[in-house]
């Protein structure tokens, strides 16, 4: 009896543990959120954070620039009514890294803001990591954080000026 327990405990484990992921799967889920995030940019170029919202987890918490604490989803939403007619933006993005562990990613990110959604001129870096979960076959943001780097400062590793 104890060995057919401890089988079919063994293969329970089996079944649930995570399968290694070949470099193309990398690669093509990497490439398929990578264009989301840009998606996510080009809607709020536009004052529309639709996008985003659509494409959050249900579980979306997230701590950016700006917030004195974490927020959920609700808030998100919300963002939508306050960005509608800020249609300035204006921000380049560069990648940074990529981590894929089953269902999890992660995508790491350098923003460059030149304009605020209402026109104001800047310059400011923000470090950014969007954490990834796939949800019913389709990828959704759980989690997100931004900082923003200290002027002339390297911490998403741009070169100096």
């Amino acid at each position: 009896m104890n060995r057919r327990l401890a089988l079919i405990a063994t293969a329970g484990l089996l079944l649930n543990a995570p399968l290694a992921q070949s470099a193309d799967d990398v690669t093509g889920t990497r490439d398929q959120i990578w264009a989301k995030e840009m998606a996510i940019y080009a809607g709020r170029a536009k004052g529309d954070t639709s996008y985003y919202y659509d494409n959050s987890s249900v579980d979306y918490l997230a701590w950016v620039y700006g917030t004195p604490k974490p927020f959920r989803r609700d808030s998100l939403a919300a963002s939508r009514a306050t960005m509608r007619n800020q249609d300035k933006e204006k921000i380049t993005t560069e990648f940074k890294d990529f981590s894929l562990h089953g269902d999890t990613a992660i995508i790491y990110y350098v923003n460059h803001r030149t304009m605020k959604p209402d026109g104001t001129v800047v310059d400011q870096y923000f470090d950014n990591i969007h954490v990834w979960v796939r949800e019913g076959g389709t990828w959704k943001v759980l989690a997100s954080m931004s900082r923003l780097q200290a002027p002339g400062g390297n911490a998403g590793g741009r070169q100096p000026p």
